[in-house]
């Protein structure tokens, strides 16, 4: 086949991209350069239709970044936390010509999110991911949004104490003590916690393929879940925390439930992804090594394990040495 002028690719990871580039600017193709899809698409652009006859935009910056390969190998989760933030970034500078991006008005978008620390400072690193792509484009040549500081977050996410453990299951039941169950007995962030499938239960445990990391676990149900999970109506819903319909609920779905409840027992300081530390300080307390805690909460990096278990691990090591 002749190529076709303005046309490139691009190989990455095996697969083959497609690009019709022109004026230095580039818009995705079809992958199949002899299908019919990509002859006529190649020739609307010829003609001057299209994202090539229009000024730059954050839209139309947006849009590219979501057809390239950057955003393909994105996971699933990264996927859904960029695109909260992208849609903040349409919606206020949709129409915006980000070659004319200021850093200061960057900064300024981010301090007035700081009530959210982690939307803020979501804002400049989303940014720069799109200003790094403008580059590609030979939109621009400078990244302004690269570097800027990270708003403080405190300590983060507290591990929830035996004291707020128990005032939970004091207040709680059905759904919400069925989350609160999942996430304390098998240590999961609560996106894995949403696809639990009634069907992934087997010997007194559950498999879990982690959407961040992949990995495939199975888990042992602490006495606390397997009682819970005894007591719960199962019904024909695919996954564990089906909504009415017997839908997939959502991550936020989760976070409103368990919300409700830490009100009523004023427990407000403590996260569901607390559950998450809580998990690994209670094995930790147990006796269990880093690498025996990471088996169950998935984690590559011994070092985030014993950010999560270190006050427990500490309390265990306390309780030995009193004893001697």
């Amino acid at each position: 086949m002749v190529k076709k002028k303005f046309t490139s690719s691009k190989t990455i990871k095996g697969r083959t991209y497609q690009y019709f580039r022109k004026d230095g600017r580039y818009v995705r193709l079809p992958d199949d350069p002899n299908s019919e899809e990509y002859d006529r698409e190649y020739w609307r652009l010829m003609r001057g239709d299209g994202p090539l006859s229009q000024r730059y935009t954050f839209e139309k910056l947006i849009l590219s970044y979501k057809q390239s390969p950057r955003w393909e190998n994105l996971a699933p989760r990264t996927r859904a936390d960029y695109s909260r933030v992208l849609e903040y970034i349409s919606d206020k500078l949709g129409s915006k010509d980000p070659t004319k991006m200021r850093r200061s008005t960057i900064i300024d978008a981010q301090m007035a999110n700081r009530h959210r620390a982690r939307f803020a400072n979501y804002i400049p690193h989303m940014l720069s991911i799109l200003f790094e792509h403008s580059i590609d484009l030979d939109w621009q040549r400078d990244n302004p949004a690269k570097g800027i500081s990270k708003i403080k977050t405190g300590e983060g996410h507290r591990p929830w104490p035996t004291s707020a453990i128990t005032a939970y299951r004091k207040h709680a039941n059905g759904l919400a003590l069925l989350i609160f169950e999942l996430a304390l007995g098998t240590g999961q962030r609560a996106s894995d916690l949403t696809r639990m499938e009634w069907e992934h239960i087997e010997d007194s445990g559950i498999w879990v393929t982690q959407g961040k990391t992949k990995a495939r676990l199975w888990l042992p149900f602490t006495a606390q879940l397997a009682a819970v999970i005894d007591a719960s109506q199962k019904t024909r819903a695919t996954f564990i925390l089906a909504d009415r319909f017997w839908k997939q609920r959502n991550d936020d779905q989760l976070q409103r439930n368990l919300t409700a409840v830490r009100r009523v027992a004023n427990l407000t300081e403590y996260s569901l992804h607390g559950l998450r530390y809580g998990a690994a300080g209670e094995l930790a307390e147990a006796g269990c090594a880093d690498q025996q805690i990471a088996v169950i909460t998935g984690h590559n990096s011994l070092s985030m394990v014993q950010k999560y278990s270190k006050g427990a691990s500490q309390k265990r090591l306390a309780k030995e040495a009193q004893s001697l």
